[in-house]
């Protein structure tokens, strides 16, 4: 049994003594409210059922009494179920602010009415709570992986900046919703599995692996080359390269990733992570072309490149004859995510390839790939594909793929 559940009243938690809109009892039968449709200014309310969380909505005994819309894709949704099923049992409410911010309040329902504490300080319950939650649907594959691997990732990921003498890993833009599963791998889980339905915990899942995907491979590749990070200092006229930076994470911006240096090769390389090669609404009318993803995970340079890029204008360093040493283009290989569609990758690797000219393309993947006509398809265009490596053997040979490429 979970801590939450042996534990009451819950440490550090405040309780609460006024009159709650949300949870009452009525005769009978306790009354449940739940705001749902996203994580922006929504409620979800679970319940204790044998171990684990279950979402009120799939709770055996429970009934729908109202449900309407609420405007930006929510949904306020009330509940009646029996006191006698609810009584002693855990029911946490998951409240999310207009801005995101979460709190907890945990009840317990009593023969004489309902216990609740407000919890302010809730990180370490969530981090408990996070594997608990029972699978409605299509989300196991996701959830189960992301259980076995992401942590384990982070884990590295944060080992080889340290190695790197990297200063700190910033997230900027959008990404900064990406910061979390970075800094707190289960509390990032929580929000994930918190969501009621299984299709939006997919989504959430599977945006959330990808980026740590992505961002490990880089990682192996920075520690492939014993990369460590630099930065530029200017001093009136004169620009210093110098040791020590930060990992600059901000999709499309076209702002490097980091500057890196090669202990093994004594050379300089500019990294990018997820630049844009032209704005995507002009991708339509480039000739020839619709519907382009411009958007690469991973392009890597020689030398420093320090002219300021916007968004979409990672072009104008190829039209200047500066031509990417390698492209690397990140999948998990997992059967719920865009690895549906090998036609699809196809395409982002032929875009990448023409409008890039790279000396080397690769298509790194963490699960095995056993489709063969994909891998035939991906030979004939020249792309170097390495695949299934969480396998320490596939990481061996693409760490020697990345020394032979960036010389």
């Amino acid at each position: 049994m979970m801590y939450v559940l042996r534990a009451w009243p819950p440490q550090g938690c405040e309780e609460l003594k006024e009159v709650r809109h949300w949870i009452r009892v009525v005769g009978s039968e306790i009354e449940i409210v739940q705001m749902v449709g996203g994580t922006r200014g929504t409620d979800y309310v679970y319940v204790e059922d044998s171990g684990f969380l279950t979402n009120v909505r799939y709770l055996l005994g429970a009934r729908l009494v109202a449900r309407e819309e609420w405007g930006r894709g929510r949904r306020r949704e009330m509940y009646r179920v029996p006191k006698s099923i609810l009584v002693n049992r855990l029911v946490v409410r998951v409240s999310f602010s207009n801005s995101g911010y979460m709190h907890l309040t945990l009840c317990r329902v009593r023969e004489d009415g309902v216990e609740c504490y407000w919890c302010s300080s809730h990180q370490d319950l969530c981090r408990e709570l996070a594997t608990r939650f029972g699978f409605v649907g299509g989300e196991r594959q996701l959830a189960e992986f992301y259980i076995n691997f992401v942590p384990r990732l982070v884990d590295e990921i944060k080992r080889i900046a340290r190695k790197a003498n990297t200063e700190g890993v910033f997230f900027a833009g959008h990404a900064k919703r990406f910061e979390e599963t970075f800094v707190d791998p289960y509390l990032s889980l929580f929000t994930s599995m918190v969501l009621d339905t299984w299709q939006g915990r997919v989504l959430s899942l599977q945006e959330k692996i990808s980026h740590i995907a992505e961002l490990w491979v880089l990682a192996k590749i920075i520690e492939a080359m014993d990369g460590e990070t630099m930065s530029l200092r200017y001093d009136l006229n004169r620009v210093e390269l110098v040791l020590g930076g930060e990992w600059w994470i901000e999709f499309t911006k076209n702002r490097p990733f980091a500057y890196i240096r090669s202990r093994t090769k004594g050379k300089e390389y500019t990294f990018f992570y997820q630049p844009s090669i032209y704005p995507h609404i002009i991708s339509a009318f480039l000739p020839g072309k619709k519907r382009l993803h411009l958007v690469p995970d991973i392009v890597i340079f020689e030398g420093i490149i320090d002219q300021l890029l916007d968004w979409g204008e990672l072009h104008k360093l190829i039209e200047q004859g500066k031509h990417p040493l390698l492209v690397v283009e990140v999948k998990t290989g997992l059967e719920t995510s865009e690895w549906r569609s090998p036609e699809y990758i196809l395409g982002q690797l032929k875009t990448y390839k023409e409008y890039l000219q790279p000396k080397r393309i690769a298509l790194a993947v963490l699960m095995p790939l056993r489709d063969t006509l994909f891998r035939a398809a991906l030979r004939s265009l020249n792309v170097d594909v390495f695949d299934n490596l969480l396998n320490p053997k596939a990481q061996e040979a693409f760490r020697n793929y990345i020394l032979e490429t960036l010389v």
